[in-house]
């Protein structure tokens, strides 16, 4: 068991933590070009939607050509900061606000996370006999200040964290699973719906494929595990990605159109 003092775990101010992931995620975030060809692609469909038909959002494409681009949800989202910014901060700049979107809302559910794993109680330090141990939420705060801060140092995130691309839609989607599924530890059904809406996002911005892989290695984890968390988690996480995920199909349906199965595997 780990023995540390309260004095150890004093939590890194407020004002250091949020600066820091600010000055991070929107440094050198506007007022460039495209960094590499999947930032360029990704701006071109998202142009392509800002400046296209309603049918063109149903199966997301570059401009003068029929292939789908795949999964949706980010060229949905840079699309609409386009339509909504792009007036006031330019195109370029609105569509790059997906960015930062999907990079902030990974970080607070990182840390969110981390900081409820770090007030159970079966990861509390050892008591001391005369007292001084930190308590728990002091040291929830210093797991996830850490949690953050190693978030913040991978290598490579600085370059993907800038670009239009979807995997920054899919970091995002897995952050709120991680954090749904920590929360589900004490509120089963709350926890379940952040799972299921991580899901959504994720079926949104990848292929389907890694989202069942993903859904399936939650789920066992849930279930071997033995927590309490089992029916009410599963069944709120699994009504909301099935609904979430399959509103792009129904889309299908109505319209009558489809990509291809190759499409999507992309």
């Amino acid at each position: 068991m780990v023995k540390l003092t309260a004095a150890a775990t004093a939590s890194i101010p407020r004002i250091v933590i949020f600066a820091l992931t600010i000055v991070y995620g929107l440094a050198g975030l506007f007022g460039r070009d495209p960094w590499k060809n999947e930032d360029s692609i990704g701006f071109g469909v998202m142009w392509h939607l800002h400046t296209g038909s309603w049918q063109d959002w149903l199966i997301p494409s570059l401009s003068g050509r029929e292939q789908s681009m795949g999964a949706p949800l980010p060229y949905w989202l840079g699309a609409s900061f386009m339509d909504l910014f792009g007036s006031w901060i330019g195109d370029t700049n609105a569509a790059r606000l997906y960015s930062a979107l999907c990079f902030f809302g990974a970080a607070i559910a990182i840390w969110y996370a981390c900081y409820l794993l770090g007030r159970r109680k079966e990861v509390q330090p050892m008591s001391f006999a005369l007292g001084g141990q930190p308590n728990t939420r002091d040291y929830g705060m210093t797991l996830a200040d850490g949690a953050l801060l190693i978030f913040l140092a991978c290598v490579g995130l600085a370059q993907r964290t800038h670009e239009t691309t979807p995997m920054m839609a899919q970091l995002m989607g897995l952050s709120i699973v991680m954090y749904g599924t920590i929360r589900g530890l004490d509120k089963p059904w709350q926890g379940g719906a952040w799972t299921g809406f991580g899901l959504v996002l994720l079926g949104l911005s990848s292929n389907w494929a890694l989202t069942a892989l993903i859904a399936i290695a939650i789920a066992s984890a849930v279930f071997f595990c033995k927590v309490k968390l089992q029916v009410q988690w599963t069944l709120s996480s699994l009504a909301i990605a099935i609904v979430g995920i399959g509103i792009w199909p129904m889309l299908w349906q109505l319209f009558a159109v489809s990509p291809s199965t190759q499409e999507l595997a992309l």
